[in-house]
């Protein structure tokens, strides 16, 4: 858990894509599921939602583009909220 950590191993495997925030980190698997953990989320990577296409992490929160052309968001693990765009 970042700076707290005593020692180091994988976490993750088979990631198309990968995001880090200030606190937790994302992870798009091959097959499109996404995956989160860190501050919010499971020590463990904890699997979110499916057919993802890109993902973005920032401080404290997390946005994702998924298949059917909708933005979700998830606010210091809260959510998911489905984002409506103009």
């Amino acid at each position: 858990m970042g700076d707290k950590a005593d020692r180091w191993g994988r976490v993750f495997d088979r990631a198309r894509a990968i995001a880090t925030g200030s606190r937790h980190s994302v992870a798009i698997d091959l097959d499109g599921t996404l995956w989160a953990w860190g501050s919010g989320f499971a020590i463990k990577p904890q699997r979110l939602r499916e057919a993802i296409l890109a993902v973005a992490a920032g401080d404290s929160a997390t946005i994702a583009l998924n298949a059917h052309g909708s933005l979700m968001q998830w606010d210091s693990g809260a959510g998911p909220r489905e984002l409506r765009v103009r």
